[in-house]
């Protein structure tokens, strides 16, 4: 079953083999349901609000593997395709037959071990994972060797021997991958806005996340999550503003088109004219503070009690990130299977194990990291999950403010944070950053701090370009 945003019921898909059918099938499933364009696409998420379609070479596999039920409810959420992370092509993989006679034995994340012959004293890293791409059909790129040295190395150098079973994770980012930065201009939403409004609503969330109290941001969240309804801008405002971290480009999606349809409702429209004002659709962005003042004025008494969430530690017992979690009878904490194979074969106790002999068949999947997993960016260390998404429902974007424009203009007056500080007040001793400020015309920035040696100078942070730059206060003024 799925829904989006300001769907009027709950609708059902029910020709689909969990066991044959991918995420990628659900994904164009969905869209041929909806009569979408060809430059339209469509990203996923689960009911409480994790991304499903975060990683492109996992979206290719059964729904069964990616642990989606029937009966689950998914949230799908429309945007442009260029948006979407594209699957690299799939090149063809090289034939690499080589003199060598040494069998070694692979495994791979979930899909299990691939045994084939190299040469241990000359095949490299980077030769291992083609051979083993040509073996399992996995390209090469998502193969990524998880023991010592790198892809230029020697198999012997690196200490593996015919005795050796060596782990490969899966991913379609580079293991160093962070999650994207979220302020920078490089989202369009549905509904394409100018510049000027992209800047806006950049700068104006990063003032929310920097210069508003943790308690007004838990009810801020609260109160979008139920005007709404929709757990995926819900989420990523948490982890955004709340948690202080980084969101993947599919949360950043979820967040800019939902903002815009939430924002979109609060404004006056085409034949909504209120106080002389008109908002046209493309110009919606360009007042986002007055939509942030509404809120936060009011979210100010909205309880709070159902934004309760659990973290999954997404890390093993050496901080890298789990490949395969699995549980152990009698121990409290998730492990790597790789590792407790090896505390077996080498006759290790575990502690707070009930078992006094440990057997393979005694350990369970923990399947609920591996949904997370599979789900998640791989710069992800601990997932918040929120838990209590059967207890709250949404409005849908069904709103009625009851308010004018011009009330929402007064309620900017009780936001300091959210007004724009003119150049010349940014020389004055003790001013503390972040503020809005305009680093030209029509373009909103935030300001960060004063050069130390220069008090005319300062570093502001500009959203559209998504880098820091230092400007002249005086010349700000003049432009």
């Amino acid at each position: 079953m799925y829904t989006y945003p300001k769907c009027p019921e709950m609708k059902s898909i029910t020709d689909m083999d969990p066991a044959q059918s991918t995420v990628e099938d659900l994904m164009q499933r969905i869209h041929h349901n909806e009569g979408l364009e060809q430059s339209r696409d469509v990203c996923l998420f689960t009911q409480d609000g994790m991304p499903l379609t975060e990683d492109p070479f996992f979206n290719t596999w059964s729904l069964q593997d990616r642990h989606i039920k029937s009966g689950d409810e998914i949230f799908a959420i429309f945007t442009p395709k260029q948006n979407m992370i594209q699957a690299p092509a799939n090149s063809r993989h090289s034939n690499f037959e080589t003199s060598g006679t040494d069998k070694v034995r692979c495994h791979v994340m979930l899909k299990g071990d691939y045994e084939f012959t190299v040469n241990l004293k000359e095949d490299t890293i980077a030769v291992l994972k083609s051979k083993l791409a040509n073996v399992c059909g996995i390209p090469a790129h998502i193969l990524h060797y998880k023991g010592e040295g790198g892809s230029g190395d020697t198999l012997e150098s690196c200490g593996i021997t015919e005795e050796s079973t060596i782990y490969f994770s899966l991913s379609s980012f580079c293991t160093e991958a962070q999650a994207s930065e979220f302020f920078i201009d490089d989202v369009e939403p549905s509904v394409q806005q100018t510049s000027t409004g992209m800047s806006y609503m950049l700068s104006s969330i990063y003032i929310i996340k920097c210069n508003f109290s943790g308690d007004a941001q838990t009810k801020l969240v609260s109160y979008i999550r139920k005007l709404t309804g929709c757990n995926p801008l819900a989420q990523s405002l948490y982890q955004l503003l709340q948690k202080n971290e980084s969101i993947s480009r599919t949360q950043k999606i979820a967040t800019v088109e939902g903002l815009y349809i939430l924002f979109r409702e609060l404004l006056p429209g085409i034949g909504e004219k209120q106080c002389g004002k008109t908002i046209d659709d493309q110009d919606v962005f360009e007042h986002s503070t007055y939509c942030w003042a509404y809120l936060m004025s009011e979210a100010k008494d909205h309880p709070t009690e159902h934004e309760n969430f659990a973290p999954y530690l997404l890390k093993s017992e050496d901080g890298s990130r789990f490949c395969e979690p699995v549980k152990v009878p009698g121990v409290p904490n998730v492990m790597e299977r790789a590792t407790v194979l090896r505390m077996i074969k080498d006759g290790d106790k575990i502690p707070n194990c009930t078992e006094d002999n440990l057997r393979v068949t005694s350990l369970v999947r923990a399947t609920d990291i591996e949904r997370i997993l599979l789900s998640v960016h791989p710069s992800v260390t601990t997932y918040h999950f929120w838990i209590s998404h059967g207890s709250v429902t949404g409005q849908n974007f069904n709103i009625i403010t009851g308010k004018t424009f011009g009330s929402m203009a007064e309620n900017l007056e009780a936001f300091p944070q959210l007004t724009v500080t003119p150049p010349l007040c940014l020389k004055d001793i003790g001013l503390q950053g972040p503020r809005l400020v305009f680093l030209s015309k029509g373009m909103l920035g935030v300001y960060l701090h004063k050069h130390k040696m220069s008090p005319q100078i300062i570093c502001a942070y500009d959203v559209i370009a998504g880098k820091a730059r230092q400007l002249d206060v005086e010349q700000l003024a003049a432009e």
